[in-house]
């Protein structure tokens, strides 16, 4: 909170007016909330250089009812009208919101779209009625032996989630066990590629499971 004196009541009623639900801070869209002190400002001899101040210092035993002070100031005149920012007239002109960081030099940073994630160029159906529950690790089937570790690792490894993947090749057909951080990224591969051509593989689309021995 803070406190503001002015020369006069009636300034200080004009100006609590005005200010009134006046919104200061962008972005948190928090309002200016005023009222009348209960009782004057007491600044204390000697301080500032402002000789109004001082004339000020005496205390108004007034209890906050400016309506019957013996302080009788001559009537109010609302001075000129301002232009505001927005170009209409208005007593006071809308302050620009307030920035945190403009006393940091903070150097611009270059912002770059993402790379879209690239798919495969080719779906086929694949027979896969009986799966496990879901986990966080896939297990990639109906792999041909001829198939590129390169190609796969391509495919999965931009998919969210991704942690690590192992190939293990067998005589006449080859797997693939792919970790990702969590069962929901784990399960999005598992919908979106399932029945994925690799070309390099011959088999026609790749077979995606759960494992049965990941937890």
């Amino acid at each position: 909170m803070g406190f503001a004196l002015f020369s006069s009541a009636h300034h200080a009623i004009a100006a609590k007016a005005a200010l009134q639900d006046l919104v200061f801070d962008a972005e948190t869209k928090t309002a200016l909330h005023t009222e009348m002190a209960k009782k004057n400002l007491f600044v204390k001899r000697g301080v500032g250089n402002d000789a109004n101040a001082m004339d000020q210092s005496k205390r108004l035993r007034t209890g906050g009812d400016y309506t019957h002070s013996p302080y009788a100031a001559p009537p109010y005149h609302p001075p000129p009208p301002a232009v505001s920012m927005w170009g209409t007239p208005g007593y006071i002109a809308a302050p620009p919101p307030y920035n945190h960081y403009a006393a940091y030099s903070v150097p611009p940073v270059a912002m770059t779209s993402p790379s879209p994630v690239p798919g495969p160029t080719a779906y086929a159906p694949v027979q896969n009625t009986k799966d496990n529950p879901p986990c966080n690790t896939l297990f990639i089937g109906n792999l041909g032996e001829t198939v590129i570790e390169e190609e796969l690792r391509s495919l999965f490894s931009v998919q969210p989630g991704y942690k690590q993947m192992k190939v293990l090749r067998q005589d006449r057909n080859t797997v693939c066990f792919i970790e990702f951080e969590d069962v929901n990224a784990a399960s999005a591969v598992h919908h979106n590629l399932q029945g994925a051509v690799i070309p390099s593989s011959g088999r026609g689309g790749m077979r995606i499971q759960y494992p049965l021995f990941a937890q």
